[in-house]
């Protein structure tokens, strides 16, 4: 049976249906659903512009069931999004030597120093570093990744038209130029929300073989990926620290939980 078109599904996206629920989906189904519901006719209207508006910028999007779509995303289940929207080197989708290096927007010198360090190493092993372009532990690994001559995947809750933080705009610029990649599931017009944030969170991690928590408080969103690297298998790490701090709580927690191995750091820290 046909499967839906990428504005097609924008047009459901919309109307308020699950990603789960869309891709269950035929054209058949979309169709018999065309001729019950008038609202979704504009919304198709609506999402065949924005689906033009995006490919006049350079932003390619895959649904759910193209050959190109990461087979990475289709194994998180009911987690998988029904299609996303990319700018850049969409060849890192296919590589398995991913690594997500991600911590706290506010972390401490010491947080950031651990994020620079561990993007830079593992890009010179020649992994992609994976982060979600934030202020903070984010930015330190994209640019310890870039630095390096490495290649980054920047992974939002907002639409590609938009750069949040405003602050990374230069960052964002930089990753594209360097042959790196953004990736969203939010499609134009879509700002960031602590909701999206959240789901973006679980992209970063089923991307990624392994996640790396350089730094994070006892509250913090970094511990939602760390939560979906656990429940989708991969290979959860957190920097130890000599000393524990309110800022490096959520990095002692998983350790001393067994949630998460650590990875040691420098030694000579808090002399």
């Amino acid at each position: 049976m046909e499967q839906l078109n990428v504005d097609e599904i924008m047009a459901l996206q919309a109307l308020g249906m699950k990603d789960a629920e869309i891709r269950k989906l035929h054209l058949d189904d979309f169709d018999r659903m065309l001729e019950e519901n008038p609202d979704l006719e504009d919304m198709l209207d609506k999402a065949n512009d924005l689906f033009d508006r995006q490919e006049e910028q350079s932003v390619v999007s895959i649904p759910w069931h193209a050959a190109s779509f990461p087979e990475r995303l289709k194994k998180i289940g009911r987690d998988c999004p029904a299609v996303i929207h990319c700018k850049g080197n969409i060849g890192l989708l296919t590589r398995t030597n991913a690594i997500a290096v991600i911590g706290a927007r506010a972390a401490d010198k010491y947080g950031n120093e651990a994020a620079y360090c561990f993007g830079m190493k593992f890009a010179e092993e020649e992994n992609v570093i994976v982060s979600g372009l934030a202020l903070g532990c984010d930015t330190a690994a994209h640019k310890a990744c870039l630095d390096s001559g490495g290649e980054t995947i920047a992974i939002v809750g907002n639409g590609l038209d938009i750069c949040h933080p405003k602050e990374n705009v230069k960052l964002m610029e930089q990753i594209l130029s360097s042959d790196g990649l953004m990736l969203s599931e939010q499609p134009f017009g879509v700002k960031a929300n602590p909701r999206r944030l959240v789901a973006r969170n679980r992209l970063q991690a089923a991307l990624s073989n392994a996640v790396i928590l350089a730094q994070c408080p006892a509250q913090s969103g970094s511990l939602h990926t760390m939560r979906f690297a656990r429940m989708y298998g991969k290979e959860s790490y957190a920097v130890g620290f000599r000393k524990w701090t309110v800022a490096n709580a959520g990095n002692r927690m998983l350790i001393e939980e067994g949630l998460a191995e650590m990875l040691p750091f420098f030694e000579n820290w808090y002399s």
